[in-house]
């Protein structure tokens, strides 16, 4: 569908003639012919436009300038918002973009509102998730996992590294996810939740076990698994244990 309505006609013929030419336009030109465009064919430029401010954020020339990097990434992330929800790539680029500018506003002392920001990428993965655009309720969680863990609530970080970890296993079998199952433990540990961390670990060398066992995995990684494990054992004070399973060879 297109707005025609009070659109200046000539910019939007220098616009497509500037992206229809034989030499490439730079990011710079690219986001202002999409600019104009996109107030005429919303859905197929919005996409375009968000995806040029992006990179447009990230241009040599801005390297050192931050502030103009944010503003930016804030355009772009106003932007990726007002992509139709039937764009089937709508959540997923909603959520790249946001991330970029979820990174800025924490680099400018900008918390709480790169807080709210992690918010909205949770949100908006699972919204994608119920229209099927994204394979995982939890899609665009892992920076929210990040900050209540910064922040200490350990509990609420531990529960979504938890999801995050049990949505990959069920997209991919039995397999872990290696570092998001690592900040799993640390958070149920974190939280107080001893019993669980340990025996979510332990589930870990297991799986872990089976894959070198079938020459999945890497050796050094079971053995650097069992290492972790002897420890945790032993800070919980089953010294025995710990003696047991940290010296065995593994199969």
């Amino acid at each position: 569908m297109e707005h025609t309505d009070e659109v200046d006609q000539d910019a939007v013929l220098r616009a497509r003639t500037m992206l229809l030419g034989s030499g490439r336009p730079s990011l710079g030109q690219q986001v202002e012919a999409y600019r104009v465009l996109s107030a005429v064919s919303p859905l197929t430029y919005l996409p375009k436009l968000t995806e040029a401010l992006l990179s447009y954020g990230y241009a040599p020339e801005v390297r050192d300038r931050p502030d103009v990097r944010l503003a930016r990434h804030t355009e772009a992330a106003a932007t990726a918002r007002r992509i139709d929800p039937g764009e089937p790539k709508r959540t997923e680029l909603l959520v790249h973009t946001l991330s970029a500018y979820r990174y800025d506003l924490y680099a400018a002392g900008r918390r709480p509102e790169g807080f709210a920001i992690c918010e909205e990428m949770a949100e908006a993965g699972r919204w994608g998730f119920a229209h099927g655009q994204v394979p995982s309720p939890v899609y665009g969680h892992w920076p929210m996992a990040t900050v209540l863990a910064e922040e200490g609530r350990h509990r609420e970080a531990a529960e979504i590294c938890g999801m995050l970890v049990q949505a990959r296993r069920s997209e991919s079998s039995a397999k872990f996810s290696f570092w998001t199952t690592v900040a799993w433990v640390a958070e149920l540990d974190a939280a107080g939740h001893h019993d669980a961390a340990l025996e979510t670990f332990a589930d870990f060398v297991d799986v872990t076990r089976a894959e070198v066992d079938e020459d999945r995995s890497a050796l050094a990684i079971l053995i650097w698994q069992l290492v972790q494990y002897a420890g945790m054992l032993g800070t919980a004070g089953q010294r025995v244990e710990a003696r047991g399973r940290g010296s065995s060879r593994p199969p």
